[in-house]
């Protein structure tokens, strides 16, 4: 007698070899894989519900002490149940009362999510493909990875553009303004200077898709007027009133990120309860505020923000649980290239030794629900996701 432990996602194919029947197959595939969901801020009485539902249905849900003693707060749950489970609770909820009917459609849209991280950008060519990668091109002076060799050399950025487009670039990233930690802003007029010209030049060079770092509603309004498609907005519409209003008119894509404090401040001390709960209600509330001004959501990009106000922990368990921000669905993009996070876990390695470690946190950020990657070096990063992509292919 031999015995193996089945990876879950492969349990359909092993059903298979062994000749079980196509209607078994069906019946119990989904059984395979157990989902365990937060339901956050219901009340005791839908707390109660739950649990005894999941119960019956065989599965389970955890719940604080202030559930069995009745206390009229509301509370946080954590439901644990194959899919299989959910599929009779969601059948469950919808006859029941206390505002729970459209809870277990909410639950499954959200396990699909979950199983199905998606890649959308404005381009439907490019929201075919099984990753996307985002060329970072920076036009400044104090550049930690470049040493700002493309500032004030345009030919040299659209080299060094159209390198990285060949090599699998499919968006290239121009910023002109440094949001390394303890970095001051530029004027208005400078960061203008710098990116427009770069821009206007590399339309008119690539096909691929052209994404502005940028914070500031003049400069984005300009850089889209030449041909942008993506406003990368560190700050999420937060430091410009007029931001959204011009993301809102063009109807091109943007990013929202995570950052506690500022360039200047951000690496002062940070610190969390709870990292991933907090990131997760930052993009709620920065979701909401886009849509409420006209930006439609399938226009929007989400990126936790490694490195910005984050210590090492952070942003290890952020990359470790990437995926649970697929609970808004929509494209996860990830930062990791080379950041001094990298260098401290590998033995204080300089910036330019950071590759290996660049290349792993890649290959998670893939297994854990990204699927957008803002990379230095395009072709070792290309052929790294294009391997984990072919392997790991949910």
């Amino acid at each position: 007698m031999n015995i193996r432990v089945l990876t879950p996602f492969c349990v359909k194919e092993e059903m298979q070899r062994i000749s079980v029947h196509p209607e078994g197959i069906r019946l119990m595939e989904t059984k395979a894989f157990l989902y365990s969901l937060k339901v956050s801020n219901i009340n005791v009485k839908q707390a109660n519900v739950i649990k005894q539902e999941a119960l019956a249905a065989g599965a389970d849900a955890a719940v604080p002490y202030s559930v069995l003693n009745l206390e009229d707060k509301n509370v946080d749950i954590i439901i644990m149940a194959t899919l299989k489970q959910y599929e009779k609770l969601a059948l469950k909820f919808s006859q029941q009362v206390f505002g729970l009917k459209n809870l277990g459609k909410e639950i499954l849209k959200t396990i699909e999510r979950y199983n199905h991280p998606v890649s959308r950008v404005r381009d439907e060519k490019f929201s075919q493909k099984k990753f996307l990668l985002m060329g970072i091109l920076n036009i400044t002076p104090d550049s930690f990875s470049n040493g700002g060799i493309y500032f004030d050399n345009i030919d040299a950025a659209i080299i060094r553009a159209i390198e990285m487009h060949q090599q699998g670039a499919d968006i290239i990233d121009v910023g002109g303004e440094s949001s390394r930690p303890g970095s001051y802003p530029v004027d208005e007029e400078e960061e203008l200077r710098r990116v427009i010209p770069v821009i206007r030049q590399l339309r008119k060079k690539v096909s691929c898709l052209i994404s502005c770092d940028t914070s500031r509603s003049s400069v984005a309004k300009k850089a889209l007027e030449e041909g942008a498609d993506i406003i990368n907005d560190i700050y999420a519409l937060q430091r410009d009133d007029k931001m959204v209003q011009i993301i809102a008119e063009s109807g091109c894509d943007v990013v929202l990120m995570h950052m506690k404090g500022t360039p200047e401040t951000m690496q002062k001390d940070p610190s969390y309860q709870d990292v991933i709960g907090e990131i997760c209600d930052f993009f709620r509330e920065r979701i909401e505020f886009a849509r409420n001004h006209g930006i439609s959501e399938n226009r929007i990009i989400l990126d936790p923000g490694i490195g910005f106000g984050k210590r090492i922990q952070d942003n290890l368990e952020i990359i470790r649980r990437l995926r649970e921000f697929t609970c808004f669905g929509l494209p996860i993009a990830l930062g990791t290239s080379r950041k001094s996070f990298i260098g401290k876990i590998a033995g204080d390695a300089p910036v330019e030794k950071r590759l290996p470690g660049t290349i792993a946190t890649c290959v998670s950020g893939y297994m854990n629900g990204a699927r957008i990657f803002r990379v230095h070096d395009v072709k070792e990063v290309y052929q790294a996701l294009k391997i984990i992509s072919e392997i790991h292919t949910c």
